[in-house]
């Protein structure tokens, strides 16, 4: 078959970078094997009406499901095999809401955290409903913004990101920002402060967070920039939310229930065991404050 000539320039730059993307499947696949065993033993017990199972799952599986049909994809266009350009330029549009949904599943499992050691505060909730509700429009809006500039070519899908990840990057960034600033107000009023319960939520969020300000800024400026990196990156970006996420929610589980403080007074023991009866034992989000 004669090589397209728009794509003989780039195929040593795609080949080498759809390789870096089958790495960032392999990893998570290699991530998926070595916790398996800590799924089995503290996700599929739980049943099916706990948030924490799917939340987990989720993570877990929609990000690699993602992967897989992106490499596919992928090595299809490699081979120059005929694939419809619409629809190949509408799965590319909507990476943009794929890495949003993914996003939104790690964001919720820190908000719960969150929501939990502010004792199941409803205003919580409902701020952190609207900041998920704002965060989303962000991304549609940067979507619609963006749809008219996109000259699609089936060779871009190996290159670079559509430019509406800048938006989704920008409202990520500002809402971990906010969970994180909620965690440290509390961390440091609280009496907690020096328990393993306390210093898990610290470590968490601030790895979570800088791990995220890299992955999401980055993202930005290859979106910005339309360099020739983006799609790469996007692989990747997929692999860190979704072991981000799921180590979140293992970390926890990991935690002995009989997590106590005994040099703590009433109320700093009420406030740790709601903290972790909300995360082990699953209540309703919603419950009224205690």
């Amino acid at each position: 078959m004669t090589p397209d000539p728009v794509f003989s320039p780039l195929t040593q730059l795609g080949f080498d970078l759809h390789k870096t993307s089958i790495a960032a499947l392999a990893f998570l696949v290699w991530e998926h094997l070595i916790t398996l065993d800590d799924e089995v033993e503290y996700i599929w017990r739980k049943p099916w009406t706990a948030w924490v199972k799917t939340a987990y799952l989720f993570l877990r599986y929609f990000p690699l499901v993602i992967q897989l049909c992106n490499r596919i994809l992928d090595e299809m266009i490699m081979q120059q095999q005929d694939l419809r350009p619409s629809a190949l330029r509408a799965w590319y549009i909507s990476q943009a809401i794929v890495a949003h949904l993914a996003m939104t599943g790690v964001e919720f499992v820190m908000m719960v955290r969150v929501y939990a050691i502010y004792r199941n505060n409803r205003r919580i909730a409902w701020w952190f409903l609207c900041l998920w509700i704002v965060e989303t429009a962000v991304v549609i809006a940067g979507i619609f913004i963006t749809l008219p500039g996109v000259h699609f070519i089936p060779q871009q899908f190996l290159l670079s990101v559509p430019h509406s990840f800048a938006y989704l990057a920008i409202s990520a960034l500002f809402s971990q920002a906010i969970i994180l600033a909620l965690t440290l107000l509390k961390f440091f009023q609280g009496q907690w402060s020096g328990t393993s319960l306390g210093r898990l939520l610290i470590r968490d969020g601030f790895v979570v967070y800088l791990v995220f300000f890299v992955t999401t800024a980055t993202a930005a400026v290859y979106a910005i920039a339309g360099l020739s990196f983006g799609m790469t990156e996007y692989a990747w970006y997929l692999t860190i939310v979704s072991t981000a996420g799921c180590r979140l929610i293992l970390n926890m589980q990991r935690l002995p229930s009989t997590t106590t403080s005994q040099s703590f007074d009433h109320s700093s023991s009420l406030e740790l065991t709601t903290l972790h009866h909300t995360l082990h034992h699953d209540l309703n989000l919603l419950a009224p404050e205690t």
